[in-house]
């Protein structure tokens, strides 16, 4: 099966568990890998076509210019690759300087590419193979890789997930994905499984108070069906994080949001998914005690978060 850089490919998903032991006795056994605080991405190898696609479609090649050249020159034409684009900075990964890659803003820090999947290799569609298999064709591709392509590690000891999970925590790596070993590669089925450190989650901001260009706090939501229903609001943001919202944020259209707690006036925006840490126990459908704005996650649909997401943040 051949590819060029109009396809569009569907990604498999991880499903949120509260703890290491709920995915333990995925299909085959589990493996287990650090989930990277980056910007999922596929890479589509085709010499000097070589192109980068974001886990919904659009078109980032040009935004990392170096990535894409390694690709072009260490991978195979007609190989699709899934991994995370990440910047890293003082020992650790930095989300905001990835996304300033993006929007090209200030000096460009330099990117890297953690492969962990192998979708196609060579024109051949290798998605129905089980992961191991798929794992083993993609640490034989990597064998010659440097920098900035980068084989992501993976084990299947749950002792040595356990310490990663522990020791990783303050690395910029935010938990762990769990696939089976003799799962195929599913696109849109949430086959995997993922475990966040404890209270952080992903909400979506709906208004603000204060300045769009530099709001004081969110008011947040999550989606239930086709709806976002209110559930709470973030503490005060602060000065240097607001400017740097106030970036990604947009007015909404039409711009009114729906009824929900809220002491101040409020701005509706475009909703926004945001990291929080939070109590994420409920008080008849809202959460206890405000909170805490982490950061933004512009490469999120709202669809994409946990409707229900009390249930992972405590594992």
């Amino acid at each position: 099966m051949r590819h060029t850089r109009d396809d569009r490919v569907e990604l498999a998903l991880a499903r949120p568990v509260r703890g290491l032991a709920e995915a333990q006795h995925l299909p085959g056994g589990t493996a287990w890998e650090p989930k990277w605080d980056g910007m999922r991405v596929l890479a589509l190898a085709d010499g000097p076509a070589t192109a980068l696609r974001s886990r919904h479609g659009e078109d980032v090649t040009r935004a990392f210019p170096e990535v894409v050249a390694a690709i072009a020159g260490s991978v195979p034409a007609g190989t699709v690759l899934d991994g995370e684009l990440a910047v890293r900075r003082s020992g650790r990964l930095d989300l905001a300087a990835l996304q300033d890659r993006l929007a090209a803003r200030g000096p460009a820090a330099p990117a890297e590419y953690l492969a962990f999947d192998l979708l196609r290799r060579e024109h051949v569609d290798v998605r129905e193979l089980p992961f191991l298999e798929r794992r083993m064709a993609l640490e034989e591709l990597a064998g010659p890789w440097t920098a900035p392509l980068v084989l992501s590690p993976v084990t299947g000891d749950v002792e040595v997930a356990a310490r990663w999970f522990r020791d990783l925590a303050g690395t910029g790596v935010d938990g762990l994905v769990a696939k089976g070993l003799d799962q195929p590669y599913r696109g849109g089925a949430r086959d995997w499984c993922k475990v966040k450190h404890r209270s952080v989650v992903d909400l979506v901001a709906t208004a603000v108070t204060g300045p769009v260009e530099q709001p004081e706090a969110l008011l947040l939501a999550l989606p239930v069906g086709d709806e976002l229903v209110p559930v709470g609001r973030s503490r005060p943001v602060g000065a240097v994080a607001g400017l740097a919202l106030g970036r990604v944020l947009a007015p909404a259209s039409p711009p009114d949001i729906p009824p929900g707690p809220a002491s101040t006036v409020a701005t509706a925006i475009a909703p926004l998914v945001v990291e929080v840490s939070a109590d994420v126990r409920w008080s008849r459908g809202a959460l206890v005690g405000p909170a805490q704005f982490l950061r933004a996650r512009p490469e999120l649909h709202p669809t994409e978060v946990d409707p229900e997401p009390g249930a992972a943040a405590r594992g």
